[in-house]
């Protein structure tokens, strides 16, 4: 996959995750309604835990994310650098220890 293409699949996954999170969140802290005795429902603490602790984990990933596709760019800018002198030239076909 080339840079351009990756960077953008991982910018898109960034805002629809946001966007999904935000409202999640927003659910989570917003006004409650009336609770009925009838529908059991979570505390209020626990929801709000359930909402916080993916959006950390979201985060976590798509730094990590970043960084690998970051590190991947580098270096593949330092191996495609056109003044770099290779000192031995390899045959795409051959392969190793085939001739006998």
């Amino acid at each position: 996959m080339n840079q351009p293409l990756a960077e953008t699949i991982f910018w898109i996954a960034v805002v629809a995750c946001a966007i999904a999170e935000l409202a999640i969140l927003r659910f989570a802290f917003g006004p409650q309604p009336k609770q009925s005795d009838l529908v059991p429902s979570a505390s209020r603490t626990g929801e709000m835990a359930w909402a916080v602790f993916p959006a950390l984990a979201l985060i976590v990933v798509f730094g990590a994310t970043w960084q690998r596709i970051q590190a991947r760019a580098s270096h593949t800018e330092m191996m495609n650098h056109p003044g770099m002198q290779h000192p031995m030239q390899m045959s795409s076909t051959a392969v190793p220890g085939s001739a006998r």
